[in-house]
């Protein structure tokens, strides 16, 4: 597996602790949401269960929240003050046993005003959930026959390109490591973005 080493690591927690945002151009309300000790216990429960479900997990591991809070849809609230539209991204690092592996915890904010908390793919993917599920039977067709046999198939790591555009309506590639049978395997995919979202393909020719 294709976890970020300890050493390496820790200069990206360094780099990914610079907020892109000022604290002071986002809702005073979606900041008091953040910082809730509600709202970031349960980040951290799915955060643990994530970090949990990973094979080698780290029983000593330690979780910390780094980077930005990145958005895809951005949040709304009602007359009250609650979140009622939205979806953004908080960052965890597990840290121990000689790895950092970078967590996803997406909320989801709906009608409800409680936001829904999913847990992403591990690693800097740029993939939102709903192409993160779309990508996980294209991932599968790039394995080898053998491997996209198995019945245990997960996805364990995966890995923006260092080319990556920043903007997100730019095709941008990533490598997933995809486990199966308990091999590993990098399967390289392009995102080409579209008006509801974007396609996915095996990318034949990633870069070297």
């Amino acid at each position: 597996m294709s976890f970020v080493p300890l050493r390496s690591g820790l200069a990206l927690l360094a780099l990914l602790s610079v907020a892109a945002q000022a604290a002071d151009a986002v809702d005073p309300r979606f900041l008091a949401l953040l910082k809730s000790d509600g709202h970031r216990a349960a980040v951290l429960k799915v955060a643990t269960d994530q970090a949990a479900g990973l094979p080698g997990a780290c029983a000593t591991a330690r979780l910390q929240p780094i980077g930005e809070i990145e958005f895809f849809l951005p949040p709304q609230t009602d007359g009250g003050g609650r979140i009622i539209h939205g979806l953004w991204r908080e960052q965890l690092a597990s840290v121990g046993c000689g790895t950092v592996v970078l967590l996803n915890v997406f909320s989801l904010a709906g009608p409800s005003g409680e936001p829904k908390l999913l847990g992403g793919l591990p690693g800097t993917t740029r993939a939102d959930p709903v192409l993160q599920k779309e990508g996980l039977p294209i991932a599968v067709r790039g394995l080898p026959a053998k491997a996209a046999a198995c019945h245990d198939i997960r996805v364990v790591d995966t890995a923006l390109s260092s080319d990556a555009p920043k903007d997100r309506m730019t095709p941008w590639r990533e490598n997933w490591t995809v486990l199966a049978c308990d091999e590993a395997y990098q399967v390289p995919l392009r995102f080409t973005p579209t008006a509801d979202g974007a396609t996915i393909a095996v990318d034949e020719t990633p870069p070297s």
